[in-house]
């Protein structure tokens, strides 16, 4: 029989530290095992500096969760089995990628099949409170090849016709021929690593976060994303017209070596300032006397249910479902044969 004034003990509750310590390397590891190809054509991708910036996004996105963090809703598992078809959905796409051999595919496999684990594991409110740190992920995948090479041949045509015309405002005769700008003494060519793309890229993927910390009207944010393209384009075109001015002036060396690479490094901190002045100008016009560093949300706001602590989500079946497909799907991808994608030499 009991003792008086004590209660029986409370059941355990399930999905503590000890449960994740287990579930989640195994997780990690199934879906670094069965994606691993993606995945390392993808690192590889983030040595080249259009996406040198890939590395920072999964740690810029658990601050975006972090930051979003709040009591957890006590319908948090809500909808959990829904990720059961997401995950479905990763891993089909991701076998059409295998056997087809793109990469690419397999990249956007990865983010369907983690979007489909964490449906799984914390429910629809999770999921829609953190929406965007997981739209956020997209930016460290590379673009298909066939689409970047368009975009980067396109991008050349046009820096190339904006940067002779601030070339022309200095009363310089040029001639453009394609991507080529001839001053006569010597021809500037805007080569695929003068697109843009090496500052379109990771200034993209600094204005969303930008516009995800930025507390203002939707209409803001997306401006202060969208206005990252503009940017970019003119910034690199009036580098370009600023190199040909200085090789007319000072010689060819301005165009090569050091000197160049340090003009590129600061037109893109360039950029940076005017997305600021920007929000400096939206603040004016829209929250006149406001500070600009406060419309800036950098912290997770206070609960109104007193101070918060980490609480380690339940165990899931709907989870566990999820874990048991990706470890069939690592068991189906160790019988397959070794393949590699063959990039196309035009």
């Amino acid at each position: 029989m009991a003792s008086q004034g004590l209660s029986p003990r409370a059941p355990a509750r399930a999905g503590g530290p000890a449960w994740w310590l287990l579930t989640i390397p195994l997780l990690g590891g199934l879906m670094a095992f069965v994606f691993k190809d993606g995945l390392s054509h993808m690192v590889a991708e983030w040595s080249r500096e259009e996406y040198g910036h890939g590395y920072l996004i999964p740690v810029i996105a658990a601050f975006l969760v972090w930051r979003n963090r709040a009591v957890p809703d006590p319908r948090s598992g809500v909808g959990r089995w829904w990720g059961l078809p997401v995950v479905l959905i990763g891993l089909a796409v991701f076998f059409m990628g295998e056997l087809g051999t793109i990469y690419t595919v397999i990249q956007y496999a990865f983010l369907v099949t983690f979007l489909g684990v964490v449906l799984a594991l914390c429910g629809w409110p999770f999921l829609r409170r953190n929406w965007a740190a997981m739209f956020y992920l997209l930016f460290m995948i590379p673009l298909p090849e066939f689409f970047y090479n368009g975009l980067s041949s396109q991008l050349q045509l046009i820096s190339s016709e904006l940067g002779v015309a601030v070339i022309r405002l200095f009363g310089i005769s040029v001639f453009l021929d394609g991507n080529v700008i001839d001053l006569g003494v010597y021809k500037l060519q805007v080569v695929e690593a003068c697109s843009g793309l090496r500052y379109l890229f990771p200034l993209m993927s600094f204005g969303y976060l930008c516009a995800c910390l930025y507390q203002g009207p939707k209409w803001q944010k997306l401006l202060l994303f969208l206005s990252t393209i503009p940017i970019t384009v003119l910034m690199n075109s009036l580098r370009i017209g600023i190199i040909g001015v200085l090789v007319e002036f000072h010689g060819n060396e301005m165009a090569e070596g050091f000197l160049h690479q340090f003009e590129g490094w600061l037109i893109f901190m360039a950029c940076v300032l005017i997305l600021f002045a920007e929000v400096w100008l939206l603040t004016r016009l829209t929250a006149a006397g406001e500070n600009v560093i406060d419309r800036f949300r950098l912290v997770a706001p206070k609960s109104q249910q007193g101070d918060f602590r980490w609480r380690f989500p339940a165990t899931s079946r709907a989870f566990l479902a999820a874990l048991f497909m990706i470890a069939a799907a690592a068991v189906a991808t160790s019988a397959m044969e070794a393949r590699a994608e063959v990039s196309l030499q035009r």
